[in-house]
């Protein structure tokens, strides 16, 4: 069994909030852009072409950091059965693994037990 990790297991609400704080546009606006986007198929960075033409999400990942405000999930960003389901599973004898298109700096991104190890 495998799960995509954002917004199945992972409830990215809060950290697209920052990133709409980090643009300086109103949260529910960066919401409905990004929410338009995935449903005409579009790609989720288009949203911030679209709340700041030019912007380079490495650039803007490297500043957050510098600023302290990196991109961070942790164990309050698992969806609460998330755990619970994929240790289930994993009673049944079943091999579960985890796919998406997070960045490679993912791990870097999270707290010492987000990444969920069970």
């Amino acid at each position: 069994m495998f799960f995509d990790v954002g917004e199945t297991l992972v409830d990215e609400t809060r950290e697209y909030g920052t990133w709409a704080d980090w643009l300086g546009v109103p949260r529910h606006t960066f919401s409905a852009v990004f929410g338009a986007i995935i449903a005409c198929g579009g790609d989720y960075r288009e949203t911030f072409q679209h709340c700041r033409p030019g912007f380079d999400l490495g650039v803007e990942r490297d500043r957050r950091a510098a600023a302290g405000q990196p991109e961070f999930f942790g164990d309050e960003n698992l969806y609460p059965d998330a755990r619970p389901c994929l240790a289930a599973l994993r009673v049944q004898g079943l091999l579960v693994g985890l796919a998406g298109n997070q960045t490679a700096r993912l791990r870097r991104f999270c707290g010492p037990s987000a990444c969920l190890s069970m």
